[in-house]
């Protein structure tokens, strides 16, 4: 991933403190930061629990550990947007699953939301494409169709060898990575900043 070797982005919300990190080097989407809060460790805790208890549909399933250090749950979403191959466009969808890991300790907590996969796939792979060069995704292309055995094999290996055509491919996801990161990006913000706002609210009973 020559272009982007180096390349690690945070992105600051100008709506709050939450930070997602883009680190195109090893092709991972994540937060890991530490909050500090004017609540000590028990209402930390508590007010996470509830805030698990409300954001996560069977929450007691999802959830892995629970006790006054730390609650490890799973969570997912959807992104999705255009994708064009072969001269057709269609909407394709995308199921990201990934670990929010909360540690709490007096006057602040930690956050951490790892573990990326998209479709079941670990995201370290199925990103990585997305930040690829035109002769790195084609290595790598040419790499899976190596080992694959089933039909029109030899039809693709050809089309990845015609840089006119496999441009175009290379192209199409490149653009589908342009619309889908962002998405990611928004989404595991939404999650931090609705944590750190339920958690800053003086009282966290519902209205009425």
């Amino acid at each position: 991933m020559k272009a982007l070797i180096f390349l690690v982005l945070t992105f600051t919300s100008s709506l709050g403190n939450a930070q997602v990190v883009v680190d195109s080097t090893n092709a991972k989407i994540y937060i890991d930061r530490v909050q500090e809060i004017e609540l000590n460790k028990k209402e930390i805790y508590s007010k996470a629990n509830r805030w698990v208890a409300k954001t996560y549909n069977n929450s007691n399933y999802v959830t892995r550990i629970n006790n006054e250090d730390n609650i490890l749950t799973k969570g997912a979403f959807n992104v999705g947007a255009d994708f064009t191959a072969f001269g057709a466009t269609i909407y394709s969808e995308r199921k990201a699953e990934y670990t929010l890991d909360l540690k709490f300790k007096e006057g602040r907590y930690k956050i951490e939301i790892t573990d990326l996969m998209l479709n079941g796939t670990d995201a370290s792979l199925t990103l990585a494409v997305y930040f690829m060069s035109f002769e790195e995704y084609r290595a790598f292309t040419l790499k899976t169709m190596e080992e694959y055995d089933g039909m029109g094999k030899k039809a693709a290996i050809k089309r990845i060898n015609d840089d006119e055509k496999f441009r175009k491919d290379y192209e199409s996801q490149q653009n589908y990575g342009r619309k889908i990161i962002p998405q990611i990006v928004e989404k595991l913000e939404q999650i931090d900043l609705s944590l750190m706002n339920y958690l800053k609210k003086k009282d966290d009973k519902d209205e009425w």
